[in-house]
């Protein structure tokens, strides 16, 4: 697991970040003299609504609140799991599944994925939240 400082959230499922500089792949780059380099991670198993589609703009406010001010540990440099933790307390979540729980993002059906992800997934369209409000919520995949 790589720690990376949280930036901003670009989408619900894409996070600037700054990484080590020593994780990163440009070290030479004038930012690693402040010890982190920026980079794009983007949540693995997960497909949130882009900014312009309806929940896009919540998605990616929710993954901003859920990372911001908090430690996050990236298991990939490019596309992972992001965990955020609380800097004071044992406070740990998952950013992908948090969003998929609140009815934010859908399990990616394009690649692997895991059986938590479906089921957090189902769960959020029988409970009806997020995007499962609508009668047919179009994923950023089909658009």
């Amino acid at each position: 697991m790589i720690e990376a400082r949280f930036g901003w959230a670009l989408s619900g499922d894409a996070l600037r970040v700054g990484l080590p500089a020593s994780e990163a792949h440009a070290p030479e780059r004038f930012e690693a003299a402040t010890g982190r380099v920026p980079a794009v991670v983007y949540l693995w198993g997960i497909q949130a609504p882009r900014p312009g589609q309806p929940f896009g703009t919540a998605a990616t406010e929710a993954a901003g609140r859920i990372c911001k001010g908090k430690r996050l540990r990236v298991a990939a440099r490019s596309a992972g799991s992001v965990v955020a933790e609380g800097k004071e307390t044992s406070e740990r979540q998952d950013v992908g599944r948090a969003l998929i729980r609140r009815g934010l993002a859908w399990q990616d059906q394009r690649g692997p994925s895991s059986a938590q992800l479906r089921s957090l997934e189902q769960e959020a369209r029988r409970e009806e939240v997020g995007l499962w409000q609508q009668e047919a919520p179009t994923p950023p995949w089909a658009r």
